[in-house]
């Protein structure tokens, strides 16, 4: 009985984090390494993590790839600054990894596995990102992958596209359960070349074809991945509150490379590569909603992406 209630505290320890001190970025490289991250090759902490963090980024051995995954933790009042800006006097904060710049008009496949726990805190309609990518000179948003009222959503941001979000994973199946996402897309500025595919648990949910990337300001990209909350206030108002509250995810199995088969075998990338995909559920994001409201999932073709 008293082994099986340790047992019980270690589990409980490595969800909540209790067990963790702050991790080195060697270590989280190290981790990420072991699941085989290819051209996914993190450069580092990203630097508008706050320095006061209590445990923003650690190494867990709760694992659906490999025996380790990256556990993001994010408090209350966790903001960051740098010289030319600052999270704390943005409505803002998060602990995200980041990825180094490479070229745009290339071809990239990638892995992501998420887990959001069954009680995991949503700040909705606040706007959390677990994945995005910017483009540079000047920075601004390309895509993310949010957690939202709705559940998973992909959002081809308004900085360089019509904003829009296509719901990809409903809370009731994404919480408490290990979810993978590929995503296969070349950044292209031509609207005859470009193209982005999102695939949620081997299911192909996005097929869009035409312009990619900004077609002057978007020679490069890099990718950022984490907890990013903006726009916290409106979490702040609906709830009349004045803290945010506890928010944490673990992604595994991040991997990136050219080409399918250098991520799957042959017979998985031809299963993904056959499938397609013919209406979008596109949920209608409301700043002011404080719950998720089903009349606001709007089913489309998938021309309505532009």
């Amino acid at each position: 009985m008293i082994k099986k209630f340790l047992l019980f505290l270690m589990t409980l320890s490595m969800i909540n984090g209790a067990a963790f001190a702050k991790t080195k970025f060697s270590h989280v490289k190290k981790a990420l390494k072991e699941d085989k991250y290819g051209r996914a090759i993190p450069e580092q902490f990203h630097f508008l993590n706050a320095r006061h963090a209590v445990n923003p980024v650690s190494v867990s051995d709760f694992s659906i790839v490999g025996e380790k995954s990256i556990r993001f933790e994010l408090n209350d009042g966790e903001c960051g600054y740098e010289p030319k800006w600052s999270d704390c006097e943005n409505d803002r904060e998060r602990t995200e990894l980041y990825y180094k710049r490479y070229p745009s008009k290339a071809e990239r496949w990638y892995q992501f596995y998420i887990f959001l726990p069954k009680d995991y805190n949503s700040v909705a309609p606040s706007k959390m990102s677990l994945i995005q990518w910017k483009r540079h000179k000047p920075s601004k948003v390309l895509v993310m992958f949010q957690h939202m009222h709705a559940g998973l959503t992909f959002n081809r941001n308004g900085d360089t596209f019509r904003d829009s979000y296509v719901l990809l994973k409903k809370n009731e199946e994404l919480l408490g359960n290990w979810t993978q996402i590929i995503f296969n897309t070349n950044w292209h500025p031509d609207p005859d070349k470009g193209f982005m595919k999102v695939w949620i648990d081997g299911q192909l949910k996005i097929d869009f074809k035409g312009i990619s990337n900004h077609p002057s300001k978007g020679k490069e990209q890099s990718l950022r991945y984490g907890l990013y909350n903006s726009s916290m206030s409106r979490y702040k108002n609906i709830f009349e509150t004045k803290k945010m509250p506890q928010r944490i995810i673990f992604f595994d199995g991040v991997r990136s490379e050219k080409k399918c088969e250098k991520l799957f075998n042959k017979s998985e990338c031809q299963k993904l590569e056959s499938q397609s995909v013919e209406k979008y559920e596109v949920y209608s994001y409301r700043k002011n909603d404080k719950k998720f409201n089903p009349n606001h999932i709007l089913e489309v073709s998938k021309s309505f992406l532009k």
